[in-house]
């Protein structure tokens, strides 16, 4: 009986290696260079799965492993991936050939809600989505949309000043990840949904909850992710659900009832909701085209609340950490909210007053150098094309339905596209050198007709608050602000191992009064 059992467990380990192993010949017949992949994990390391080792300083690895190859191969678990490194290859890939490469690499196995959301959504049917939406995110809606931003951002400032008083002391020490994911929370429900939050004041309130839940890459996560990944089947076959069905009801309810009650008490009011009903009754009400379904409405309300949620959040934190890491910038940048508050005169900041203060962009432009909250973005190649070089030669020829990785992070720390790339240097984005930036090497929001759609919501975000907290507070380092960020991050979150703290000194005159 004993032999049995053995033999029958060596047969599925020779299975279970052979299937593991069983895509790990790619890269070998295409000629393209990679590291050696290992079973079932190709070229990850357990630890960055585990959260014990650093994913990010892997990605840099990566980079220059193979410093003379346009293009190398890597097995993310038993996927293979083509990572393009050239810059004019990237731009063929992001604009020129876009056609080629319109879609990201997304599973057809299992469907949620958020497959109609825009980031997922492929062919004719994105197109057709992202032409719906492009007219939401124009400048001009941004402009109508700021109030709301900047009556979040002081909300967010007096929260630090009531902490500093009842701490009785000259200065607060702040875990920024909890602080920002806040300030964002209360955005997107203003700004997204209509609703007025104060997530400081209400701190368990089921928004916030929700968010955090939704957003936690934790070992649950990781491991229910490499189950739907490997064993799709078997999830559905056990009726698990990719995403918590009741959260997902939630804001179901929660934009359905926001709709009803607008319509029917015909509020008008400038949110991302308003703008969305705007977009699904001139879609609808056209004779021919793609309709906008309530499930569309859905799933676009849902990528603005994970992406916001978390995205700009991390934005936050690595700013106001190099601002408190770089005294001499955060100097220069309290001149210019200084002479911004001069021109206000005593008027509440608007949008047009952010949107051209230029130290301020370059700031926030260098931030998203050094730490993009996004380090990598996807391709998947929708049909057979040879992708040539500068000299017409063919790098590699790619196949249909091929996955393509355009390496952000790395391209950012790359010395021959930035010069010093581990310091902070946010003059490599002003008028005198921005021009010198190679073409597709800075790509914090991607590249061509996929890049991110609510970048100057954004934008306009990380730059408000920014702007409120330097004009009350110092930013200084806290006893347990990192030293050394970029080994601290461990595993795929973006989130140093004891967070980010920062000390707020409280400025000892108001530039209103100055």
């Amino acid at each position: 009986m004993l032999l049995i059992v053995v033999t029958l467990v060596v047969i599925l380990l020779g299975l279970l290696y052979k299937w593991s192993t069983s895509t790990y010949h790619k890269f070998e017949e295409r000629g393209v260079p990679h590291e050696k992949p290992r079973p079932l994990l190709g070229n990850v390391r357990f630890g960055e799965l585990m959260g014990s080792v650093s994913h990010l300083r892997r990605q840099l690895e990566e980079h220059v492993q193979f410093p003379k190859a346009k293009v190398y191969g890597m097995y993310f678990l038993r996927d293979p991936v083509f990572v393009v490194r050239d810059l004019e290859l990237i731009r063929n890939i992001g604009v020129k050939e876009f056609d080629h490469f319109m879609n990201h690499h997304a599973s057809d196995k299992f469907e949620t809600i958020f497959s109609k959301s825009l980031v997922q959504l492929k062919n004719r049917e994105w197109r057709a989505m992202r032409n719906i939406l492009s007219p939401t995110f124009t400048g001009i809606k941004m402009r109508s949309m700021y109030e709301l931003i900047n009556a979040c951002c002081e909300v967010s400032v007096e929260y630090i000043e009531k902490q500093l008083k009842q701490e009785g002391g000259n200065s607060i020490d702040l875990e920024m990840k909890e602080y920002c994911t806040r300030f964002t929370n209360d955005v997107i429900a203003s700004a997204a949904f209509g609703i007025k939050i104060n997530s400081f004041e209400e701190k368990d309130n089921r928004f916030y909850k929700i968010g955090q839940i939704m957003t936690n890459i934790n070992f649950k996560a990781i491991v229910k992710s490499l189950l739907f990944t490997f064993l799709p089947w078997l999830m559905k076959i056990l009726r698990v659900t990719l995403l918590d069905e009741k959260n997902i009801d939630f804001f179901r309810n929660l934009v359905s009832n926001a709709v009803n009650y607008r319509v029917e008490h015909k509020i008008i009011r400038p949110d991302m909701i308003q703008l969305l009903m705007e977009a699904q009754r001139k879609t609808n009400e056209a004779e021919s085209g793609k309709k906008f379904t309530d499930d569309d409405f859905l799933a676009q309300c849902l990528l603005f609340f994970f992406a916001g949620f978390d995205t700009v959040s991390t934005c936050l934190c690595f700013l106001t950490y190099e601002l408190c890491m770089n005294p001499e910038v955060q100097a220069q940048l309290y001149e210019e909210i200084l002479s911004a508050e001069e021109r206000l005169n005593g008027k509440p900041l608007d949008y047009d007053t952010l949107m051209h203060m230029k130290y301020l962009d370059m700031v926030v432009s260098e931030s998203l150098r050094k730490w993009p909250p996004v380090t990598r973005t996807d391709r998947a190649c929708n049909a057979d094309i040879d992708l040539r070089d500068e000299n017409d030669e063919i790098v590699v020829s790619l196949k249909k339905n091929d996955q393509i990785f355009i390496p952000i992070l790395a391209l950012h720390y790359d010395p021959e596209h930035f010069a010093e790339p581990e310091k902070f240097i946010p003059e490599r984005f002003s008028d005198e050198n921005k021009n010198d930036i190679k073409p597709s090497s800075y790509l914090p929001f991607g590249i061509g007709p996929r890049s991110c759609i609510g970048n100057r919501m954004a934008l306009m975000e990380v730059k408000s608050l920014v702007y409120h907290l330097l004009t009350k507070f110092q930013l200084t380092p806290a006893e347990k602000t990192s030293k050394d960020m970029m080994g601290d991050i461990l595993g795929f979150q973006m989130v140093p191992k004891n967070k980010f703290w920062v000390k707020y000194v409280p400025r000892q005159t108001d530039v209103k009064s100055s």
